[in-house]
């Protein structure tokens, strides 16, 4: 009695082993490619006139997935995606705005959960990520407060109705410069998606889907007391290929 005991374990996990790992296991690779709505998620109750939006951008990547199971997968995505997000001053400040591209290499690694027939299957990602914030580009426009407008200067005694009734606007459109004492380059987060494939041929898999990505950093480095965190919410509509090489 004793003795089985002791060996239930083991049997325990040669079942398993054998319940999850095929006789052949495939490795495919394909790209993917789509546009994704990224939303800049942080807290303005202490900025005044202040909002920030969604902007659209696009991502591509080269997936990698290891088929362990008929109803299992593994998979990586090196990608390239973008973090576009929209600053806008409302009322008095109405006009003032800054638009940021952001340009992020990721690596997203999943399990893929499939179900379904043999040629249309459904699939569940559920996984993490890890990113860097490889670029960014900054357009918008701002009051220039060493340049009072023509408004002050002919009509001193009204009231001004707007920001650039003060001061003249200044535009501008440039490269983003990285702080390294203010900026958290690195991106860690969590990923969820669900999507649709098809077994074109023996050898060809057509699929699409949506994720959700969810970063868990900063994108600001604690350089001071009393910062507002500032994270990134992603989601991704995408349609890609995947072909099999074993």
């Amino acid at each position: 009695m004793n003795k089985g005991l002791n060996q239930s374990p083991f049997l325990c996990m040669a079942l398993t082993m054998l319940f999850i790992v095929p006789t052949h296991a495939q490795l495919s690779v394909g790209f993917e490619g789509g546009y994704n709505k990224n939303y800049l998620i942080t807290n303005v109750s202490n900025l005044v006139s202040t909002q920030y939006n969604p902007l659209s951008g696009f991502s591509f990547g080269v997936p990698v997935v290891y088929q362990v199971a008929d109803w299992f997968s593994l998979k990586a995505v090196p990608s390239f995606m973008q973090k576009n997000y929209l600053m806008q001053r409302t009322g008095f400040y109405q006009g003032v705005y800054q638009n940021s591209t952001n340009g992020y290499i990721q690596l997203p690694v999943m399990g893929q959960f499939s179900f379904g027939g043999e040629a249309l299957r459904g699939f569940v990602d559920i996984g993490g990520y890890a990113g860097y914030w490889l670029t960014g580009h900054v357009k918008g426009t701002m009051p220039n407060i060493l340049n009072q407008g023509a408004y002050t200067n002919t009509t001193s005694n009204a009231q001004p109705n707007n920001i650039f009734d003060e001061f003249t606007p200044y535009s501008y459109n440039e490269k983003y410069t990285f702080n390294n004492t203010k900026d958290k380059r690195l991106a860690l987060g969590v990923l969820a998606g669900a999507g649709l494939s098809y077994q074109l041929t023996d050898t060809y898999k057509l699929y699409g889907g949506a994720t959700y990505y969810n970063s868990l950093t900063d994108l600001q480095k604690k350089y001071q007391t009393g910062l507002v965190p500032r994270y990134n919410t992603t989601y991704v509509f995408s349609l890609g290929v995947l072909y099999k090489i074993q």
